[in-house]
């Protein structure tokens, strides 16, 4: 059952990492701005993508599950802090100026 679990988060991260994505490159919004929904999947996408990495120190599964889990879990992870409100702002500013 533990297993399925670990599967479970491991695959949800990285399915919630392709929809975040998708949904950026496709630009649906929520309430006017795409940012929302973007950055929305990628906060979920992380928490079960983290929930995934650390049962994965206590619980075997197969190799390609480990794989798909860590680019879920990196993915996510990088989204959120170059999204980050602050981040984004400082990095949008010295990129596309004042």
């Amino acid at each position: 059952m533990e297993k399925l679990f670990v599967s479970t988060c491991n695959w949800l991260g990285i399915v919630l990492l392709l929809l975040s994505i998708c949904s950026a490159v496709l630009d649906i919004s929520a309430f006017g701005s795409n940012y929302i929904v973007v950055y929305g999947l990628s906060v979920l996408g992380f928490i079960a993508g983290f929930m995934g990495w650390v049962l994965l120190r206590f619980n075997n599964v197969g190799a390609f599950t480990k794989i798909i889990g860590k680019i879920g879990f990196y993915g996510n992870l990088a989204i959120v802090i170059l999204f980050f409100p602050l981040f984004s702002h400082l990095w949008g500013t010295f990129i596309f100026g004042p």
